[in-house]
């Protein structure tokens, strides 16, 4: 096809392990492209793909479609704009009971790599970065006692962010649960919704519910009218204000952006490099899960990029 057609754009939307391979036959004949996430299935391999596409002189776009939903978009605003105060914590729940067709359908999802670090938790990871900054070091704990497959299917993390800021982030795809991105935002019709918040960010002046939004401020001068989050304490009373979404399209807006990419009027939203740093956070993951300690994203980086 890419020898008889001349292609402006291609979704590569294959096995993980096949991304690198399509995406720099794209990027040698000339073609934009939207890789699903993970970018690779190594950073090995996300670095020699986006080294291709740079030779090449075409864009790669990374499938984090959550950088496009409203509420992404506000929690970015909020948490980075200073409006909750200094960062202080973040914690993060994604949960459910995958049936058990999922996995008998798929072998690969039995095996390591196909478990939900890597199939759920990288879309929270590029959330956690793009939201809260850049993670500086991770630990991990990992289980496969529910499903007893080759595979985790709980985990617990730790994080700490550049800014000094810590996470816990808490994954499990054999526990049913309302709380999880699909059910909280009701953006995946084949995910019950709940409508229930799943992030919650501390800062020093107020907390921020998420992917419903919602701040909650103490009211320091008794009077109701809240506001009172920068002198405020734990004897004052809290404020809670909502705010309304635009409707959430994430998936349309991300290939709208895509074909505006393409035609040279905007630069990826989330670019291969992008892509690469999340994709080392979340295979942090798993390494300080199987060596018990702390691991940095960065020096996993540095080591495939050749650094």
């Amino acid at each position: 096809m890419l020898s008889e057609q001349a292609l402006d754009l291609a979704i590569i939307a294959t096995p993980n392990q096949l991304h690198a391979e399509v995406a720099e036959t794209c990027a040698a004949h000339g073609v934009h492209m939207l890789v699903e996430k993970p970018i690779a299935d190594t950073l090995e391999a996300g670095a020699r793909l986006v080294a291709a596409a740079e030779a090449a002189g075409v864009s790669v776009s990374v499938g984090h479609h959550r950088r496009f939903d409203p509420a992404v978009e506000m929690a970015y605003e909020i948490v980075s704009g200073g409006e909750i105060g200094r960062l202080v914590a973040v914690s993060a729940v994604w949960a459910a009971r995958k049936p058990d067709d999922y996995y008998e359908e798929a072998a690969w999802r039995r095996e390591p790599g196909g478990g939900p670090i890597l199939i759920n938790l990288i879309h929270d990871i590029d959330c956690l970065r793009h939201i809260c900054g850049e993670i500086e070091s991770v630990r991990a704990m990992t289980s496969s006692a529910a499903r007893e497959f080759a595979v985790e299917d709980t985990a617990a993390i730790l994080v700490a962010f550049e800014s000094g800021a810590l996470g816990t982030v808490t994954i499990s795809d054999a526990a049913p649960s309302p709380w999880g991105w699909e059910a909280g935002s009701n953006d995946n019709p084949m995910i019950a919704a709940s409508g229930e918040n799943c992030y919650r960010f501390l800062g020093s002046k107020a907390a921020y519910d998420f992917p419903n939004p919602a701040i909650w401020r103490h009211i320091a001068d008794g009077d109701g009218a809240g506001g009172g989050g920068e002198t405020g304490d734990w004897r004052d009373e809290f404020a809670r204000e909502t705010r309304d979404l635009r409707p959430r399209q994430a998936l349309a807006d991300q290939l709208r952006h895509l074909c505006r990419v393409a035609r040279g009027e905007d630069v990826p939203r989330v670019s291969g490099h992008e892509g690469l740093r999340t994709l080392a956070a979340t295979l942090a993951v798993h390494e300080a899960a199987r060596t018990g300690g702390t691991v940095r994203p960065a020096d996993l980086l540095a080591r495939a990029s050749g650094g």
